[in-house]
């Protein structure tokens, strides 16, 4: 018994110090968003403001563009999202359903494309979207996104979907159920879970992205939050209070999201890992 109880012991002191580690940051970032400018920057700094104060989110919205900012991120990431399921959820039931010519060449690209970081495929990719005349528009930073996301989003996909019998799409069809119909009324509603966890990781990579959406959105009107918020750091001062308060704006939407999926979240990510 002993044994057992150090280990839970030790167990959650672990998981308690990853949890400060992780939360501290943004309890800090929240907390210096609703301090006034007077106690911001003092020395030593307080834990707790005596006053709360929204001087910076009055700034935030009087200054700058963040109602458009976060009006450009939300159409990137939530068209970056859906596209990416709708092309990722086929191609994963195809990999795992059925075998076709050059099945094991089109995995072994795709896991090559996740493989190497966004900075290495950024030349060509830009010369793609450059190309097409798609530079400067939502549509053409959606496209990297959805490039940049979707080997993610199959490889997730393909280890969830192993994980549903496939006893249940044969004996639809044995039913005489097509093989669309099979998968949109079967295989689609038993497989939720992983594809909302697979969402939730999409979005969340989509709505953080900086590195396309900061080179090919040069209009202010285009502009996504993690390019505004780079905006706030100038050569002559560093606007601390409405990075503060933008930063914690910009977390809202993923933790709303992250809410109203976190009982398929779990189920997902279990069902992914274990296949039977």
């Amino acid at each position: 018994m002993a044994p057992t109880l150090l280990s839970r012991i030790a167990t959650y002191a672990v998981a308690a110090l990853l949890v400060g580690f992780i939360g501290f940051p943004l309890f800090w970032m929240v907390i210096s968003s609703l301090k006034p400018a007077s106690e911001l920057f003092v020395y030593p700094p307080s834990l707790l403001p005596s006053r709360i104060s929204f001087e910076w989110y009055q700034s935030l919205w009087a200054e700058s563009d963040a109602l458009t900012l976060f009006k450009n991120s939300l159409i990137i990431g939530l068209s970056t999202t859906v596209i990416c399921l709708a092309i990722g959820t086929s191609a994963a039931y195809a990999l795992t359903r059925f075998d076709f010519p050059g099945k094991g060449l089109f995995m072994l690209g795709a896991l090559l494309s996740y493989v190497f970081p966004a900075v290495v495929l950024f030349v060509s990719v830009f010369m793609i979207v450059n190309a097409i005349g798609l530079t400067g528009t939502l549509f053409g930073v959606i496209l990297c996104h959805c490039i940049l996301t979707f080997p993610f989003a199959l490889w997730m996909l393909k280890s969830f979907f192993e994980s549903i019998p496939r006893e249940l799409d044969e004996a639809a069809w044995v039913d005489g159920a097509s093989y669309l119909l099979t998968f949109t009324h079967i295989f689609l509603p038993l497989a939720l879970p992983g594809i909302f966890s697979v969402a939730v990781f999409v979005f969340v990579l989509s709505w953080n992205e900086f590195l396309f959406a900061s080179v090919l959105l040069t209009s202010g009107s285009m502009k996504t939050i993690p390019v505004g918020i780079a905006e706030f750091i100038t050569s002559f001062d560093v606007r601390w209070g409405q990075i503060m308060a933008i930063g914690t704006l910009a977390t809202l939407p993923v933790v709303v999201m992250f809410l109203f999926v976190q009982r398929f979240f779990l189920r997902g990510v279990i069902s992914g890992a274990i296949k039977g």
